[in-house]
């Protein structure tokens, strides 16, 4: 009786402990690792690219350097050149005076722009000169006209002509036929020194029929 009763608790024991162990908290559940993610980018704002403008031409089919321009009629046919430009700090002139050179410098922060021109009248008759005044030049920073601080019937060196204002006053203002006659000289400016010759203007008002312009670089 006595074993049966022991096979008997040892076979409680035995299911008991089964028992417990089927009973026992589930096994933990390994945590999910989030899917990795790409951080987004943000791409800097477009920006077009700045458009660039021209800038227009002051006087839109200005005359080249050189250019001949003719105006008048039959019996007075003027041509005008404007042929040669020249910048300086300072030119020398001749005295006769005091049988010396003198030099002349403009205001500070200004050069000296010189412009060469020749007329000729290729008509049959005498012919108005066009006035120094009538000479305007354009540039960057304004509009200037003629300068002198001299006797104009005064050689300047580096020059083979007279200032066209002393051919003006001599022959009173009137030219005659043929290339004999012809008047060659220059008109001379004071400009600001940044002033450049490519940048720069002649303007001559012949009449209120007649006007042509210099592009003079």
């Amino acid at each position: 009786m006595v074993p049966r009763l022991f096979l008997l608790l040892i076979t409680c024991l035995v299911i008991t402990a089964l028992l417990a162990g089927c009973g026992g908290s589930s096994p933990s559940q390994v945590p999910e690792t989030p899917a990795a993610t790409t951080p987004a980018t943000t791409l800097p704002p477009t920006t077009e690219a700045p458009q660039i403008t021209a800038v227009p031409e002051p006087f839109p089919g200005a005359l080249s350097l050189g250019a001949q321009y003719r105006y008048g009629r039959e019996d007075i046919a003027m041509d005008v050149t404007v042929y040669q430009v020249k910048v300086m700090d300072e030119y020398t002139w001749w005295s006769p005076q005091w049988g010396k050179y003198w030099n002349t410098t403009p205001k500070k922060g200004n050069q000296f722009l010189f412009a060469l021109v020749r007329l000729v009248d290729r008509g049959t008759a005498r012919a108005r000169l066009p006035s120094p005044s009538m000479f305007v030049l354009h540039g960057d920073n304004g509009s200037y006209v003629q300068t002198t601080d001299r006797d104009n019937s005064l050689w300047i060196k580096g020059f083979d002509v007279k200032q066209y204002d002393f051919y003006f006053d001599n022959t009173g203002g009137w030219i005659d036929p043929g290339d004999s006659n012809k008047v060659d000289g220059f008109l001379l400016f004071e400009v600001p020194a940044s002033l450049r010759p490519d940048h720069a203007y002649l303007e001559a008002t012949f009449s209120s029929k007649a006007a042509a312009v210099w592009k003079l670089g």
